[in-house]
């Protein structure tokens, strides 16, 4: 049977204070949306339908324009409850298979409780997702028979005095086999407070028909939405919680974990260390017994083992080998790679270049655009001149070249093995293996010169 994905994604946030609409208010570096439309396609759906409302034309722009894939939109133009909203995606569901539902504005359910969820709807017409909460108010309360088996959920607004005390809630996130969700809907009634079609009303409906309806728990953590900015920072807060105590799961080090931001994917090998002041974003993978010291910013960056990056480093989207030293004070970016055992020192800077293998340059350079090999030396004050006002032009600089203090290297440009730069020149020209060039005005020194 194939899954369908239903995500509601119509809010208008009010309460947010913001001209976006909610799907598109962001969490770290990410709109709300975009970590459901994450988890929602890594559990491999033959159809993922959007539900959208206000402002669906600015939504449905953000989802096509940053996830490649097929998307089903369909809008709600009254918002009338979560009932009303799945309702609108019903006449593009197949007959057969199962649906699940998710939020855009719930982004911090994880994939192995959403497959959990999945496994407990087999053999089932429903399965819910609920958690235990220590304050459960404004949350629809599970109810169970002498089995322990959900038979209802009760909303707050139409809960008794007893039923508001159980603390285990429906987090709003449920499974279906299709022709029960289908009938289910048409069945939904407006007959409670608010008014509204109930996506829990599923459960009475299930329950009356005598069918057995499924569930299963998760972390409280994972089940928070926000619905204005202080709850926004508390989610936030919990999304650097979770993926905090993930890395340490997996043995890293956290000299102090309440200074440390890691809000994207980290993955770690063992005995890595992190400093204070830490903020990883973007997809950043580290291996064996990296050291990442202090006040460091990593995003979408691939380090090797037993590399380290000093304090004060600014690293996106570059790779970075094994024995590799980094900083301080060095900014990485736009795809700087650096083989193994290469140096980077203080105050370097480095775009769309490659640094050799046990290549190094120690301190205040800028290379861009540029192949640098092995065992190259790059001299303090170097800078790579790639750009003549219209284009970027390429610097290559072969294996076992020095590079002199205060050099630069007007590009296209290509030096050869072995050659050597003298300090403090302009190199314009191709300069061939094994040879010297310097590119100096003619020193002139007047004896016995007074200022007058």
């Amino acid at each position: 049977m194939g899954l369908s994905i239903v995500l509601l994604a119509a809010g208008e946030g009010k309460r947010m204070k913001t001209d976006k609409p909610k799907p598109l208010v962001s969490l770290a570096n990410h709109p709300l949306i975009q970590y459901s439309l994450d988890t929602a396609k890594d559990l491999n759906p033959e159809r993922l339908i959007l539900v959208t409302g206000y402002k669906k034309d600015e939504v449905k722009k953000y989802v096509i324009s940053k996830n490649p894939g097929d998307f089903i939109f369909c809008e709600q133009k009254e918002r009338l409850g979560t009932g009303h909203a799945v309702k609108q995606a019903a006449p593009y569901l197949p007959d057969t298979g199962k649906t699940l539902v998710l939020y855009a504005d719930v982004p911090l359910v994880s994939i192995k409780s959403l497959k959990k969820l999945i496994q407990s709807c087999n053999r089932k017409k429903l399965s819910i997702l609920t958690a235990k909460l220590t304050d459960p108010k404004w949350y629809g309360r599970i109810i169970r028979d002498e089995n322990e088996d959900p038979i209802a959920i009760r909303e707050e607004a139409d809960a008794s005095n007893l039923e508001k005390n159980i603390n285990e809630i429906f987090t709003g996130i449920m499974i279906a086999e299709n022709e029960f969700l289908k009938k289910g809907l048409k069945g939904l009634l407006r007959n409670n407070k608010a008014g509204e079609y109930y996506l829990t009303d599923l459960v009475d409906y299930a329950s009356k028909r005598q069918l057995k309806i499924g569930s299963t728990n998760t972390d409280q953590r994972e089940i928070l939405g926000a619905n204005n900015k202080e709850e926004l920072a508390v989610l936030y807060k919990t999304l650097i919680s979770m993926n905090v105590d993930q890395a340490k799961k997996k043995g890293t080090i956290f000299k102090d974990e309440n200074t440390c931001y890691v809000e994207g994917s980290l993955k770690v090998g063992k005995d890595v260390q992190i400093g204070n002041n830490v903020s990883i974003k973007g997809d950043v993978k580290l291996g064996n017994n990296v050291c990442i010291e202090s006040n460091v910013v990593l995003s979408n960056v691939i380090i090797g083992a037993n590399s380290t990056i000093k304090d004060f480093c600014s690293i996106e989207d570059s790779s970075i080998a094994k024995n590799v030293e980094v900083g301080p004070f060095a900014r990485l970016r736009n795809g700087a790679v650096l083989d193994d055992s290469a140096k980077v020192g203080n105050f370097v800077e480095i775009k769309q270049t490659k640094i050799g293998a046990g290549a190094k340059a120690n301190h205040h350079a800028y290379l861009g655009d540029a192949t640098i090999g092995k065992k190259v030396n790059i001299g303090a004050g170097t800078i790579t001149c790639n750009y003549d006002g219209k284009v970027k032009h390429k610097t290559v600089i072969d294996d076992g070249s020095f590079v002199g203090t205060n050099t630069s290297l007007v590009a296209p440009l290509k030096i050869g093995k072995k050659a050597y730069v003298a300090a403090g020149s302009v190199i314009t020209s191709d300069v061939p293996s094994g040879a010297l060039a310097f590119g100096r005005a003619k020193q002139t020194t007047k004896k016995n010169w007074k200022k007058k």
